[in-house]
């Protein structure tokens, strides 16, 4: 990629409920070794990022991602009604990353456009409920 060129690749985004981990680099309290995971209640989406914002957002997503963001449904729900910024959610560690770093940056930086704002709206109308 050359300088200045916006990051593109493959965004997944997984909504997960899960038991929330206790935070980088702790071991979970109460567990043991052996003890099984709890089973996640999973959302999946998918869109192609180029030129500095998201393609179509699809579901049933094909081929490896170059970035996946992981919310819970509660935090996705916050973020779908404004009340939690992508960038904040990352910062405080509600928002899980793995991938390329340069295409999270570019993502959390069109998260602060009026765009953004207006994608919120759109897709208001599927919000994710919280597992049950």
């Amino acid at each position: 990629m050359s300088a200045g060129a916006a990051p593109s690749g493959l965004v997944t985004l997984v909504v997960a409920s899960t038991e929330r981990s206790p935070g980088r680099g702790r071991k979970p309290r109460g567990k043991t070794a052996g003890t099984e995971e709890p089973e996640a209640t999973t959302r999946q989406w998918c869109c192609q990022w180029s030129g500095g914002k998201p393609g179509p957002v699809i579901t049933g997503c094909e081929g490896e991602p170059d970035l996946t963001l992981t919310l819970s449904p509660e935090d996705a729900n916050l973020v779908l009604s404004g009340e939690l910024a992508p960038s904040v959610a990352y910062m405080r560690g509600r928002l899980k990353t793995a991938g390329d770093n340069a295409l999270l940056l570019g993502l959390l930086r069109w998260s602060a456009t009026e765009e953004f704002r207006q994608a919120l709206d759109a897709w208001r109308s599927a919000p994710v409920a919280p597992a049950q």
